[in-house]
């Protein structure tokens, strides 16, 4: 993620006070994905949760010691030029790029996305703006 983008995500605070930062979200799990056009008169909206984590350099019975797990939802509005693939019962990303591209001067397109996938999901799109809708404590099944 570029630097510069941060501050133009609606209540990134929410996020940043878990982590201190935001976070790479890599091997983190995209655990729902929700597109829709129902009253909008533009385009659609994309919302996303994503479980998020923060790995450690401890050791616990041979396994790196994780905390800070999260589920963060996102939502990205006015969605175009959406290429999504792979979604399945696993959907592990290598990161979460997000660029902002305000400055290219293109109609209804402040940022580029991209759910950089290890496994299953694969998504790449364009939108107007992005926010943090939620983040709350998660405890995974595993």
């Amino acid at each position: 993620m570029t630097t510069n983008s941060i501050p133009k995500i609606g209540n990134i605070n929410l996020l940043v006070d878990v982590f201190g930062r935001f976070p790479s979200f890599h091997d983190a799990e995209v655990v729902r994905i929700v597109l829709n056009r129902a009253g909008v008169k533009t385009r659609p909206t994309l919302d996303a949760q994503i479980h998020v984590f923060e790995m450690t350099s401890e050791l616990k019975d041979g396994r790196y010691v994780l905390k800070h797990h999260t589920l963060v939802t996102f939502q990205f509005i006015e969605v175009d030029s959406l290429s999504l693939d792979g979604f399945n019962n696993q959907n592990v990303l290598s990161g979460l790029s997000i660029n902002d591209v305000s400055d290219h001067q293109l109609d209804n397109t402040n940022f580029e996305v991209s759910f950089d996938g290890i496994h299953g999901v694969d998504a790449q799109f364009t939108c107007l703006s992005i926010r943090i809708v939620d983040v709350t404590p998660f405890q995974p099944a595993h």
